[in-house]
């Protein structure tokens, strides 16, 4: 995690925001899990820098005020609140007192043990283009959450030879929860995608938003018919399949545009696109905003956002 650079992360830069990497030897063999708690961690970012992190976060926690930013939303700081980062969200803290406890991990950790390769896309916090990135928890739901939380920092204090079997069963019995809370709190399924085909789609569009495949090309690769992919994802998702590519590109426009100081040709040529004129007539058509008006609108959120904490 970011608050363990110095140890269990690498930061290096790339693009215009910094990236932390996980370090899969800080505890000397390979070890694919990680749970700290903040105030451990005397390298967590907690300035405006904009990062991100090519693993899965979860962070609950249990003091501090301010805000934290995950990709363009914005989240209250405050007890019993647990935040959720995909790999590639771009995250910014505006905090004082912060601390919390954070379980973080690469996917390989659990997917080169379990035969569900998109498991981690069937979680309904993971992977998503659109808030909410957090959970409110009960006190029930949070002694729970601590106490498995706790179990898992105590076992990697004292590390066995079987010791990433356990942390793995118990790091799929706190995911799942999570869903199932998640889920609760915000009326929702409990799979974000029942149907196999779709997952898969959802899984592609992660892996190759930037090279900017049309629904033929997606289809071809599952093996389906352009067709019949749009009436999958309109009979399990409620979107056209060329809803969800535009929207995986936009999510990442949107961070681009926020966060890094790239001017729009740079943005619009990382994405794919050959034209910057294009770029931009593709992003207004979507957003309702040119990129440059809305970078000084998000920009002007976080100076709001700065001067208020």
């Amino acid at each position: 995690m970011e608050g363990s650079l110095n140890k269990s992360a690498q930061a290096y830069e790339i693009d215009g925001v910094k990236n932390v990497t996980f370090s899969k030897e800080k505890y000397g063999g390979e070890l694919l899990i990680d749970v700290a708690w903040i105030h451990e961690m005397p390298s967590f970012e907690k300035s405006p820098t904009p990062y991100r992190l090519d693993f899965y976060d979860i962070t609950l926690i249990s003091g501090g005020t301010g805000t934290f930013w995950l990709d363009n939303e914005a989240h209250a700081i405050k007890p019993n609140q647990v935040f959720f980062t995909s790999p590639g969200q771009v995250r910014r803290w505006f905090a004082k007192d912060l601390d919390g406890i954070c379980l973080f991990f690469p996917a390989k950790f659990l997917l080169e043990h379990f035969n569900d390769s998109l498991f981690l896309h069937r979680l309904r916090y993971f992977h998503t283009n659109s808030g909410p990135f957090s959970l409110e928890v009960t006190t029930e739901q949070e002694k729970k959450l601590q106490d498995r939380l706790a179990a898992m920092h105590a076992e990697i204090a004292d590390l066995k030879d079987d010791s990433p079997h356990l942390l793995r069963a118990i790091a799929y019995e706190i995911l799942v929860n999570l869903n199932r809370w998640f889920a609760a709190q915000n009326k929702q399924q409990l799979d974000s995608v029942t149907e196999n085909k779709i997952s898969k789609f959802r899984s592609l569009i992660e892996s190759e938003f930037r090279r900017k495949l049309s629904v033929h090309d997606y289809a071809n690769l599952l093996g389906l018919t352009p067709g019949h992919l749009n009436y999958l994802c309109n009979k399990h998702l409620g979107q056209k399949a060329s809803t969800l590519i535009h929207d995986r590109l936009l999510s990442e426009a949107c961070r681009m545009l926020v966060h890094s100081e790239h001017d729009i040709g740079l943005i619009s040529r990382f994405l794919g696109f050959k034209d910057p004129s294009y770029f931009s007539r593709f992003f207004k058509r979507h957003m309702n905003f040119s990129p440059l008006t809305y970078r000084n609108i998000g920009r002007q959120r976080l100076s709001y956002t700065t001067s208020s904490g």
